[in-house]
């Protein structure tokens, strides 16, 4: 695994997208919980000024120099105010400034000085209040709990903060009738779990191209299958030849050689490896869907895995094809039951995605806890089983990214 300060350990960060209109990622927010508070901690001035914050910076600059996206960070009042060096390049955050934030004039001068070191800021949580008004010059995006501040109700003010060219984000976006009516409003930036929650379509079906895919995916559950019969298949899909070589002779892989053929493609890899492959290309050459999402279960898939790989378990690959199928509803819009029935799946990997349940089921609910954020459940999680989750999840966040490069 990638090597990251040990601070992050204790602050358990976690990251969620911030997507564009488009549904591309433009940034991601990270959340950091303290070991034993279920808050955000930042609280303790002195150890804002430590060490602890230099380190945090190093981990935010090695992250943001593999996903070359922008973090939005939340600082406390005791940070801004402090003398404090803050080590880290302003063009790879934004500083988030929550609204309960008291407007003295000693917090203004900070923020003036701030901004003339170039850093660039974000008002979190912003609920139209007009005592806050006087933050907006200083902002460059406008954060709207799109829950708790229902944007149909402030449509006159959105456009207003559109007028003044602030970027408008929108949090807590949980389904696609939000996010579609907050880019009808005029947001720019959203956040939220819409991609993860499908908008399912009753009665669809999956269509041939996919189903050609997918024959392909069950071809390879036989184990006693034959190189040539692989290479055969693999030969008949120009485009998963096409990306199988491409992958392979991407830094992801880490192959030594270049590989020309699609039959020494599937002796280097070997069957394990090249189920995992096809069905990666399988899910990204055979839907519509935008490539945040592929990343989302990428991310999960692979988060599985290196859960399993810690636990020295034997089931490292399933684990994997576990965390990629367990979206799968998402990809296709289609219910869950109704991709997986087409898929050769052994019982324990579709009692893991569809109850969560047995040792592969336990490590799609780390993921997922991870992944959405419930602190609850991480923090009834030994010390140790949270670092090594953590550090897990930052893999494959990374990991996921090359991936993506490489198969697009």
């Amino acid at each position: 695994m990638i090597e990251f300060p040990t601070v992050l350990d204790d602050l358990m960060m976690a990251q969620q997208p911030i997507l564009k209109k488009s549904k591309d990622i433009f940034g991601y927010e990270l959340l950091f919980r303290g070991q034993d508070a279920l808050n955000a901690s930042f609280s303790d001035g002195e150890a804002a000024t430590s060490q602890v914050l230099v380190n945090l910076c190093i981990g935010i600059t090695k992250l943001e120099s593999q996903l070359r996206k922008p973090f939005f960070i939340n600082m406390t009042t005791e940070l801004m105010l402090s003398d404090a060096f803050f080590p880290i390049d302003p063009d790879t955050v934004y500083i988030e400034i929550l609204e309960s934030q008291k407007l003295t004039p000693e917090f203004f001068e900070a923020l003036k000085k701030w901004r003339s070191a170039g850093y660039r800021f974000a008002l979190d949580d912003y609920q139209f209040d007009a005592a806050y008004q006087a933050l907006l010059p200083w902002v460059s995006i406008v954060k709207v709990d799109v829950l708790a501040t229902p944007p149909d109700q402030y449509a006159s003010q959105i456009a207003k903060l559109k007028a003044r060219g602030l970027i408008l984000l929108a949090e807590k976006v949980e389904d696609l009738a939000m996010f579609e009516l907050c880019k009808k409003l005029g947001f720019d930036l959203f956040q939220g779990y819409f991609l993860q929650r499908p908008e399912l379509i009753k009665g669809k079906k999956i269509d041939s191209a996919t189903h050609g895919a997918i024959e392909l995916v069950n071809a390879l559950q036989n184990k006693d299958i034959s190189i040539d019969a692989i290479t055969e298949l693999v030969t008949k899909n120009p485009k998963l030849s096409y990306q199988l070589l491409r992958i392979l002779n991407s830094p992801v892989c880490g192959v030594a050689k270049t590989v020309t053929s699609i039959k020494e493609a599937v002796i280097f890899l070997g069957l394990v490896q090249l189920k995992k492959w096809a069905l990666l290309i399988t899910l990204t050459s055979s839907t519509k869907q935008p490539s945040s999402l592929l990343k989302v279960l990428l991310t999960r898939g692979r988060c599985c895995q290196l859960l399993a790989e810690n636990q020295k378990s034997s089931l490292a690959d399933s684990a994997f094809m576990v965390g990629l199928m367990s979206g799968i509803d998402a990809v296709f819009n289609v219910e869950k039951s109704v991709v997986l029935e087409q898929i050769a799946l052994d019982k324990n990997a579709l009692n893991a995605i569809m109850k969560q349940t047995g040792e592969l089921g336990s490590y799609l609910t780390q993921t997922l806890n991870c992944e959405e954020q419930k602190w609850d459940s991480i923090q009834a999680m030994s010390p140790a089983q949270r670092t090594v989750l953590n550090r897990a999840f930052l893999d494959a966040m990374l990991w996921s990214e090359e991936v993506m490069l490489s198969i697009n």
